[in-house]
């Protein structure tokens, strides 16, 4: 048994693998199955075969730098989506004691502490000041 791996490891050498855009592309493939189980169309069908053979492909590929780039690409995406929801929560959780304002020159998100009236805020971002009228 020991020999097997020995072989496969031999084998994987050089290649790129199992990464997370494999992992998510096989969460999708799965969940495309267990779709097509209640559809059972021939498109998704197909659609599910395309998607096994380019994880395979993927998984094979001896091309590190192009796999790494769409790996790149993918974790991109996923941090973005992931410090959306993140951000959202810490708004619910601030609801009480804070407000999310945005910054009028450079757009960025600014929490400020919720006391009602007019307040000079200023911007740590690009260090402008601008008044902020908090009604509730």
């Amino acid at each position: 048994m020991n020999k097997f791996f020995y072989k496969v490891q031999q084998f994987m050498t050089g290649r790129n693998g199992l990464d997370r855009f494999n992992k998510f592309l096989f969460i999708l493939y799965a969940v495309i199955i267990f779709i097509n189980i209640f559809l059972n169309s021939l498109i998704v069908y197909l659609f599910e075969l395309s998607l096994i053979g380019y994880i395979v492909f993927r998984t094979l590929s001896k091309n590190l730098y192009r796999r790494s780039r769409e790996n790149q690409a993918y974790m991109k995406i996923e941090n973005s989506v992931k410090n959306f929801f993140v951000r959202q929560k810490n708004r619910i959780r601030d609801i009480k004691t804070h407000r999310y304002i945005r910054c009028k020159h450079c757009k960025a998100q600014l929490r400020v502490k919720r006391r009602k009236g007019k307040h000079t805020v200023r911007c740590p971002k690009c260090r402008q000041e601008f008044s902020v009228n908090i009604r509730i």
